[in-house]
């Protein structure tokens, strides 16, 4: 490839040589360094403490200090660093970023591709990964336990509250669902399990017979009325939210002793368990939460209307009354029922939103 290729870097003559300035393998400090000369504008050759020089065909391998990452409109227009290990003049990569290689040998840094020291040592560079992505792994879960350590008491609040509104829901829906399907024998969940509120149109065609002669057929169409909110709130197989709440607010005080000193003293594979342990937590609670909007928004007045007007409709599936006044629900069949009273908590109480910390993305 000649020096005209479009490929070709002018690599400064001060970059290439070798830089033994590093007398320990540095930490993040360099990895920052390196990140805001390439947010700046400049190519990562350019950094002060990179040696673009080969590496020695032998010798201790590298330890990855860290990553860096061209800048968005480089790897769009596919504007590629060289790598001193196997392309020093020609662009070769960036589009997965690259690798911050400290050689303790020479003490020096070398800015590479993140696959190139594995063309001269794949056993040094495999792991040199796997100690960079554990490393990337004990830092990434400390930040995450440290964004939640001051959040748990708030947690452990919104959990009580809402188990406060998944008490009253986990028997009202289920009785409105015991009256309608048990008592007044109304096949309903097989007409709403997916939310919609269907009628049948019967419509009346002539269609020409086998025999040539016309005939009147009756054609059945679905359409659907209303789609309907919260409608698993009446699913028969619910499961009950109180029993989640309360076993996750035992493990809310079970995991609220922890401070920020406390985790910094643990040992890493502690604190893998415990941040695997905060986002099951996480995860648990924000499902109960989502399934309490859900049943929650059955409640409006304007969807039990829509649900009062499909139920009574002729062309429904289904026949019973159904109406909300105020702070009962009446259902009617063959069978009345007195209003059953919509408790307080469904009707008054609002959701405590769940302040989770976001998990960083990071990239391999």
């Amino acid at each position: 490839m000649s020096n005209s290729s479009a490929n070709f870097v002018q690599v400064p003559e001060t970059a290439k040589i070798n830089k033994p300035i590093f007398d320990t393998c540095p930490g993040d400090e360099v990895t920052e360094e390196v990140k805001a000369v390439i947010d700046a504008g400049y190519d990562p050759w350019l950094w002060r403490g990179h040696s673009h020089t080969p590496p020695p065909k032998n010798g201790t391998p590298p330890s990855y200090v860290g990553r860096f990452y061209l800048q968005k409109a480089q790897v769009e227009s596919k504007n590629w660093a060289p790598c001193p290990c196997c392309s020093p003049d020609h662009r070769k990569f960036g589009r997965d970023g690259g690798l911050i290689a400290y050689f303790p040998d020479e003490k020096v840094i070398r800015l590479i591709g993140p696959d190139c020291f594995g063309s001269l040592n794949h056993e040094g560079h495999e792991s040199a990964i796997a100690d960079l992505k554990r490393r990337e792994r004990e830092k990434s879960e400390l930040e995450y336990i440290l964004r939640c350590v001051g959040k748990i008491g708030q947690w452990r609040s919104a959990v009580d509250e809402m188990l406060k509104i998944a008490k009253q829901a986990d028997t009202f829906f289920p009785g409105i669902q015991n009256r309608i399907e048990v008592s007044l024998q109304v096949k309903l969940w097989r007409n709403i399990r997916d939310g919609m509120l269907r009628v049948t149109e019967k419509l009346k065609t002539v269609k020409v017979g086998a025999d040539g002669e016309p005939e009147e057929v009756t054609e059945h169409i679905d359409t659907v009325l209303f789609q309907l909110d919260g409608y698993r709130a009446l699913n028969p197989e619910r499961k009950a939210l109180a029993p989640i709440l309360e076993k996750l607010a035992a493990e809310l005080r079970k995991v609220g002793h922890v401070t920020e000193s406390s985790v910094q003293l643990m040992h890493p594979l502690d604190r893998t368990a415990l941040s695997r342990e905060l986002r099951r937590i996480l995860t648990s609670m924000q499902s109960v939460h989502d399934s309490l909007a859900h049943e929650l928004r059955f409640l409006n007045q304007i969807n039990v209307n829509r649900f009062r007007q499909w139920a009574a409709d002729e062309r429904s599936p289904v026949d019973f009354e159904f109406e909300r006044k105020e702070g009962t629900i009446s259902i009617r069949g063959h069978k009345e029922f007195n209003g059953l009273p919509i408790p307080e908590e469904l009707r008054t109480s609002h959701l405590p939103s769940i302040d989770a910390p976001a998990v960083e993305m990071r990239r391999h």
